[in-house]
């Protein structure tokens, strides 16, 4: 299954009936993101900041094509979920940022 589906689903089985569930399940759609790219990470001995970029920019892409079916769809949460971007988390974390952008 494609990181998008597998975001879209996690998303569509999650109950969320207060505030803690939706952060909860930010926090598993996160999780998912970091285990696909850690699985697709090329050994860092031989990985180049370009290679991390374009693998990011995948997950970013793929996260925003979860996104899109759910608001096609007009999940209840969808505008939250929209400021919780993936991309938004991953640049805060400076040395990850730092990565990203030197593969630009």
């Amino acid at each position: 299954m494609f990181l998008d589906d597998q975001l879209y689903q996690k998303v569509k089985s999650k109950e969320i009936n207060k505030p803690e569930d939706f952060k909860e399940l930010v926090n598993e759609l996160y999780k998912l993101c970091e285990s696909y790219y850690k699985e697709k990470l090329p050994p860092l001995v031989g990985c180049s900041y370009k290679d991390v970029t374009q693998l990011m920019d995948r997950v970013f892409k793929l996260w925003d094509m979860a996104i899109d079916k759910l608001d096609k769809e007009d999940w209840i949460f969808i505008d939250a979920l929209k400021l919780a971007h993936y991309k938004k988390a991953f640049m805060n974390n400076e040395k990850l940022k730092e990565m990203y952008e030197k593969g630009k």
